[in-house]
């Protein structure tokens, strides 16, 4: 009897301990770092971003990913066409939101990000930049274009240079060290993706291999165990060409491009799991899913840049990648709920008296941040700014943005990185060290942790970091992650990685209303879609923007 009693403590226990809270003590302690975080606000208006990510208008050169630390990385491989069309897209998208205000089509509200972002425009005179786009040659609009976004979106733009020639040597030296002697090739799926992944590390994520492409493989293993180099190296690099989609230009046997790099804290499911006796948000969507359009909900539907009617997703785009059935889809979406600043037991009290920024010079009533941390109902949550930047970024059309690809590893796996492309792998991390639960009602509730970096590391990683000042941070063991069929599993080991922690980027976010057009109707949700859209190759509808 003593025993099943025990037994029974034992089970309640491990239960207990599986549920959310259970890992951190949950608690409705005040957070006590004052430094404020995500966007201050009134009410819920539309909104447009105010800063200078470039846009990116191929698809297959976008690439979302979700590991353990609660964050998003999206990595934008840039095309020539986005390079050559930084400055004119910058300028195009500031005089139309100019076009807007000035013809009272819309009217300014809650703050003055406006007016910061047209001072900064006009500060670095890109109007005067865009116009030496008939005096510069080639060379120099490009590299005009490359300086500007790296002074205007600072330390996200990354020049991957690689001798591709070495890659092949590497490539067939990883084939021919697969096989043992008269030993058939590989004919595992998985064995074979690790091989060919491996092709250009954390840049490659293949998961499945179509015909044309395994019998490729085939050949160049064959080539590799000969050692037949002067006919391996055109036939690997056409299927390095055919596995990457062709976003990677070699020339002269160099690779050699340019990458725009971004990480956002992210909020995942509200639950926690266990795994090797650790406990940590448990990521319940995992594997290889596209964005799709949403075919189902409330208000105006079809599309993948949808907006939801309800105030609480702040009249921002949701960016689906699972159908849940009815009307519910898993997206990546903006916090979900605000917090009313004023007697939040949560919220740090000097928060009440923030006016940096306020269009009428008085505090703020609410402000918007997202939990890092367990407490969606399987979306995922970025801060309203970085949202609103995430959006920028992609296809301006829906159909564009269908299909980009979104990896999501297994809970207990990290996002191993190397930024520049110099095989210095390091696990992705971001400044950001606020997480919460909150109430059905979408009201903020307990804490996860405290919001500064110590404690809060200690909840998010456990015993895998060993704590010290940024940068210096690292992690004993740890896997990566990969994915075979769509399907997330676990990947190589590691020890010894530094956490990178990329810094909080700022949230540049403009409200607004439309004069005399209701925000939830047809013609309000088309005017908020479409002024997202400014981009290389879309012809803005001015109609929609009613300006014709």
């Amino acid at each position: 009897m003593i025993k099943r009693w025990m037994w029974l403590v034992c089970f309640v226990l491990m239960v207990a301990w599986m549920l959310p809270g259970a890992a951190s003590g949950l608690t409705r302690d005040r957070w006590t770092n004052e430094v404020p975080y995500g966007v201050f606000f009134n009410n819920y208006d539309p909104n447009f971003y105010t800063g200078f990510v470039p846009r990116v208008q191929e698809r297959e050169r976008i690439k979302i990913h979700l590991g353990k630390g609660n964050q998003i990385r999206v990595r934008m491989i840039l095309s020539d066409k986005t390079i050559d069309n930084y400055l004119s897209d910058q300028v195009a998208r500031h005089d139309l939101y100019q076009e807007v205000i000035d013809k009272k089509v819309i009217k300014l509200t809650s703050n003055l990000s406006w007016e910061a972002y047209h001072q900064k425009v006009m500060d670095e005179k890109l109007h005067d930049l865009a116009k030496k786009k008939g005096e510069l040659d080639e060379k120099a609009w490009r590299d005009l274009n490359l300086t500007s976004m790296d002074k205007l979106a600072p330390g996200r733009l990354y020049h991957i240079q690689k001798d591709f020639n070495k890659m092949e040597d590497d490539f067939a030296k990883l084939l021919k060290n697969s096989l043992i002697s008269d030993s058939p090739k590989p004919d595992n799926l998985q064995d074979k993706l690790n091989l060919i992944n491996d092709f250009f590390p954390h840049r490659i994520f293949l998961y499945e291999l179509t015909e044309t492409q395994d019998a490729a493989f085939g050949e160049l293993v064959d080539l590799a165990k000969s050692g037949d180099m002067e006919a391996f190296r055109p036939k690997a690099e056409a299927f390095f060409d055919s596995i990457t989609d062709g976003i990677y230009t070699v020339k002269n046997g160099k690779l050699d491009y340019y990458e725009f790099t971004t990480i956002y804290p992210a909020g995942t499911y509200d639950k926690t799991t266990t795994h090797d006796g650790q406990v940590m948000p448990m990521y319940t969507t995992t594997g290889v899913w596209p964005l799709i359009p949403r075919k189902h909900g409330k208000g105006i539907t079809g599309m993948v840049d949808y907006i939801s009617s309800a105030g609480y997703y702040g009249m921002m785009p949701m960016l689906p990648y699972q159908y849940g059935g009815g009307i519910a889809y898993n997206a990546i979406h903006n916090p979900g709920i605000s917090c009313w600043i004023g007697g939040h037991h949560l919220l740090p009290k000097s928060w009440r008296k923030v006016t940096a920024n306020s269009r009428s010079g008085k505090p703020y009533n609410r402000v918007s941040i997202t939990s890092r941390g367990p407490v969606s109902h399987g979306c995922t949550r970025l801060n309203p700014g970085h949202l609103s930047e995430f959006r920028e970024m992609l296809p301006s059309t829906s159909e564009g943005m269908e299909g980009i690809k979104h990896y999501r590893s297994l809970s207990h796996c990290y996002d191993v990185f190397d930024l520049k492309g110099d095989g210095n792998d390091q696990v992705m991390g971001v400044q950001y060290y606020i997480a919460f639960r909150h109430t059905k009602s979408r009201v903020a509730q307990q804490i996860w942790a405290q919001n500064n970096r110590k404690d809060f590391y200690t909840w998010l990683y456990g015993n895998d970091l060993n704590f010290a000042p940024v940068g210096e941070a690292t992690f004993n063991e740890i896997h990566d992650y990969k994915f075979k069929k769509r399907k997330a599993l676990q990947g190589q080991k590691y020890e010894n990685l530094t956490l990178y922690e990329a810094p909080y980027e700022p949230e540049y976010l403009q409200f607004y209303v439309i004069n005399g057009v209701n925000k939830l109707s047809k013609q309000g949700m088309d005017f908020n879609r479409e002024l997202r859209r400014v981009g290389y190759g879309y012809p803005v509808d001015r109609k929609k923007l009613r300006l014709e």
